[in-house]
């Protein structure tokens, strides 16, 4: 087998959950495969495995660790760094817990307990340039004992030096009814609500997972209120609770505390954008049930009680407003004004499901 591998998919398809089974079986011999050996590479403290990915730079030893068990723990998961995170080349003489030049140091010794050392770096398009260029050497001709295997979902972002010397590994997206399953399962989510959550995901256990935190539970409410304001034509309550809501404000009722996402402060622009995607997250994934039933597709009952009738609205533009809910996110994404893509986003989904009446 290639000794330096590219894995290269969607965002969110598994990536670095295939690296990291991979890695226990070139380190594990078949005896201590399940034994404590195999254990301390699915938790993440395997003395031979060095699993790293971009992390703020004054990110503490402790909050590092901490990162790691929740990695261990949901390896489909997404590591909540800022979006300015990068891994760096790091400094000559102390390379610091993230850095190229702690990964070359790391597989510059001999395997301490498995038969490899093995080096998994997620989000590896997240390399600045002079990191990558330091890594060129190591991935051309990586020590006997080495694999190097690095996930992206943005290969086009990485130097073209780097994935030359890589042998290709495609990972394929999730689909709706895996990602379904993974939830209930592992996650303990019914099953309406993983159906919801899997319906707008479009394979992306990264995106599908974000969608059942605590916090997200809450937004779930508000985009059930913009849903029923939608529907209804209430367009001056719209604006209200859309400009609320990019606040981190609840749609409607007093002003409360702040919703709270894992990884950014409730004052963060981080933190709004994060409240933004989850709800254009949301209100995507009804419209999409919506288009189902309204195509004969039986839903779950909790589900289809919940939704509202698609009479009065123009149901053909259905289509159209996914699209335009997709659209939002991927600004919300490229760092535009939270506040404003939503506003604009949600009256053009307005427009569009009520445009039969405003021609009339």
């Amino acid at each position: 087998m290639p000794q330096s591998l590219l894995f290269v998919g969607p965002e969110g398809s598994g990536k670095e959950a295939v690296a990291l089974e991979l890695a226990r079986h070139a380190i594990c011999t078949p005896e201590n495969f399940a034994a404590p050996a195999g254990r301390k590479v699915s938790e993440l403290r395997h003395p031979d495995l060095y699993y790293t990915c971009p992390v703020e730079r004054s990110l503490t030893r402790d909050a590092y660790r901490q990162l790691l068990d929740a990695k261990a723990r949901e390896p489909l998961g997404r590591v909540r760094q800022p979006s300015s995170a990068v891994l760096p080349i790091g400094d000559r003489d102390d390379p610091g817990l993230v850095s190229v030049r702690a990964i070359r140091r790391f597989v510059q010794a001999p395997p301490f307990e498995g038969r490899r050392k093995v080096v998994v770096i997620g989000d590896a398009h997240r390399m600045n340039r002079q990191a990558a260029n330091a890594l060129l050497k190591t991935l051309e001709e990586p020590p006997r004992a080495v694999l190097l295997m690095l996930c992206t979902h943005q290969p086009h972002l990485l130097p073209s030096t780097v994935p030359s010397r890589c042998a290709k590994i495609p990972v394929a997206a999730f689909t709706e009814a895996e990602l379904a399953r993974h939830l209930q399962e592992r996650h303990e989510v019914g099953a309406a609500e993983a159906a919801r959550m899997a319906a707008v995901a479009g394979g992306n256990a990264r995106r599908a997972l974000d969608l059942i935190d605590e916090a997200s539970r809450e937004i779930a409410a508000w985009a059930e209120t913009l849903l029923a304001q939608l529907w209804t034509g209430r367009r001056g309550e719209l604006c209200a609770s859309t400009e609320r809501i990019a606040k981190g404000q609840p749609p409607t009722g007093a002003a409360k505390k702040k919703t709270r996402t894992k990884g950014s402060s409730d004052a963060s622009l981080a933190a709004s954008r994060d409240v933004g995607m989850r709800l254009l997250d949301f209100l995507a994934a009804d419209l999409v049930l919506l288009l189902r039933r309204d195509a004969g597709v039986e839903l779950d009952e909790s589900l289809a009680a919940r939704l509202p009738d698609p009479r009065g609205v123009n149901a053909s533009a259905f289509p159209l407003a996914v699209r335009r809910l997709s659209a939002a996110r991927a600004e919300l994404g490229r760092n535009l004004n939270v506040g404003l893509v939503l506003m604009h986003a949600v009256l053009e989904v307005h427009d569009l499901l009520h445009g039969a009446a405003l021609r009339a």
